[in-house]
């Protein structure tokens, strides 16, 4: 017989432990609170400037492309986190942005072809709040899926 003593670790201790890690890993996935409102900037830019062609015959739809693209990776840069997916609800949110957002930029050139200029703003308004809402929700999917992966 020996007298030295095992000692052993009950699972619940590796689970709560596990569970703290996840916690933490979410709070630093979040999303920094200016990317929303950054975001909805950009395409409510896009939607307002529906028949603004440069002189060359191109519009800034590129441009904010990669305006929109510049602010989605400083963002995952400034978390240090790179999420795998956004799950269903994310996706489905994406997708119903891209339908509201044709929806809206089709509206804007309708209003611009009337020749109703300042009335390009509401949709541009309802835009920039479709895409905060979306990103928003985006960014609580992705975080959920941190705790489905088990």
């Amino acid at each position: 017989m020996s007298n030295e003593r095992q000692t052993t670790v009950a699972p619940d201790a590796y689970l709560s432990a596990i569970e703290a890690d996840r916690t933490a890993l979410d709070q630093r996935a979040r999303q920094p609170a200016w990317l929303a409102p950054a975001l909805g900037a950009v395409t409510a830019t896009w939607v307002a400037t529906g028949d603004t062609a440069r002189s060359d015959g191109t519009s800034p739809w590129f441009f904010l492309f990669i305006v929109a693209m510049g602010l989605v990776l400083v963002a995952t840069r400034s978390t240090g986190v790179k999420l795998k997916g956004i799950g269903t609800r994310g996706w489905v949110a994406y997708l119903a942005l891209v339908a509201v957002g044709l929806l809206l930029y089709s509206a804007g050139l309708a209003l611009f072809s009337l020749d109703l200029d300042w009335w390009v703003a509401v949709p541009a308004v309802l835009m920039f709040g479709a895409t905060v809402a979306t990103v928003r929700v985006v960014d609580a999917s992705a975080r959920r899926s941190l705790h489905r992966d088990r």
